[in-house]
């Protein structure tokens, strides 16, 4: 079969059953989604005023240079337009920065527990994956250890191509203090790229530095953002990247003709205009994550603090994939950690105020200890 060998390394993605399907298949009267950080509220009335505007000219191409979002990104972010590149969401640009940067027997490194689709994108460009284990914390000397020449556990004597840094981190929520990130940075070898993945960053107090180290000239980095999250864009799949015009230019290389749709970019553009309306579901999340973390202590769990829209558990007794399970049949979809490297954990994502009210009863009966049926296999 005439496909790559470095494939072999690629765990395709396996989408979960369509939310009706599995709530009739268990039987549920309701079934609450708590498992992909996605926002708790829809589009802004703006936005979805700007989609269905934009729904008259979808015989057209949309504007493959995205020039009217990218100038009100400069804008906003105080730098030059052609040092900004829209993505199919911040996912296709993960895969961008690598497709970018590595040859085959490259090595890339990131911190370990985190999102899994930076494992995915190196190995899809037959480069060599280098996890740091970093437990809940950043561990900047274990990280500089692995992105220089001859690090011990390794294949290869030279120096690591490209790292990846989630800021505030997917899954544990922990964020990296501003002072040790530009100290971190500024040891960082010659000829890497340091990709700041700050999905999660209007949620975060105080906000990710990435982009004020761009604007200063750092050139080693690559910032992404995303409108997935508290813009309510998930759906339309659209991020962006920040970074010096050199690496932005190489991102356009590999970049897809037309990889953003024009509704996605209209509702991106009305978005940005809402600040209001953005700060009050920052302040909602913000309280739901408090609530979420006293919901899971009070089960018995042990959740680590967060700066992001979900909360990091530890499960004591038991795999989180099995308490995951049984929230599943409680009626509530949260994400078992074992592909992010922490199997003994769950994540759970700000809803609702009501249906985080909804998830601490149930979580509550659930409890840390395995259920009496499964301790006795009935």
């Amino acid at each position: 079969m005439p496909v790559r060998r470095a494939l072999a390394h690629v765990e395709p993605y396996r989408p979960q059953r369509p939310l009706s399907e599995l709530q009739a298949a268990l039987g549920l009267e309701r079934l609450i989604k708590l498992s992909s950080n996605e926002g708790a509220f829809g589009p802004l009335p703006a936005a979805v005023a700007a989609i269905e505007a934009a729904t008259a000219e979808l015989n057209r191409y949309p504007d493959g240079g995205a020039l009217r979002l990218r100038g009100l990104l400069a804008e906003r972010h105080r730098v030059p337009a052609n040092q900004i590149v829209v993505g199919n969401g911040a996912d296709e640009l993960i895969r961008l920065c690598a497709l970018a940067t590595l040859e085959p027997g490259d090595r890339a490194v990131f911190p370990w527990p985190s999102f899994p689709s930076y494992p995915t994108a190196v190995a899809c460009s037959g480069a060599e994956a280098v996890q740091v284990a970093c437990g809940h914390r950043f561990d900047a000397d274990a990280v500089l250890e692995a992105v220089r020449p001859s690090s011990a556990g390794v294949t290869t004597a030279s120096a690591a191509k490209l790292l990846f840094i989630a800021n505030p981190n997917n899954p544990t929520g922990s964020l990296i203090d501003a002072w040790e990130l530009r100290s971190f940075i500024g040891m960082l070898p010659a000829g890497l790229l340091c990709v700041l993945d700050e999905a999660y960053a209007e949620y975060a107090e105080p906000a990710p530095e990435g982009i004020a180290l761009v604007r200063d000239g750092c050139e080693r980095l690559c910032v992404l953002r995303t409108f997935s999250k508290v813009y309510g864009l998930a759906a339309l799949r659209i991020g962006y990247a920040v970074a010096s015009a050199a690496i932005a230019d190489g991102l356009d290389r590999v970049r897809p003709i037309f990889n953003v749709n024009q509704p996605a970019q209209e509702a991106a553009i009305a978005s940005l205009d809402q600040p209001g309306e953005i700060a009050a579901r920052v302040d909602q999340a913000r309280d739901g994550r408090a609530a979420l973390a006293r919901a899971l202590a009070h089960a018995g769990l042990d959740p680590a603090p967060s700066q992001a829209n979900f909360v990091y558990a530890d499960v004591p007794s038991r795999d989180g994939a099995a308490l995951a399970d049984e929230l599943l049949r409680a009626g509530f979809i949260v994400r078992g950690l074992a592909e992010f490297g922490a199997r003994g954990a769950i994540r759970v994502t700000v809803g609702t105020e009501e249906e985080n009210e909804l998830f601490a009863a149930a979580v509550s009966r659930v409890g840390a200890e395995p259920s009496k049926h499964l301790q006795t296999g009935a």
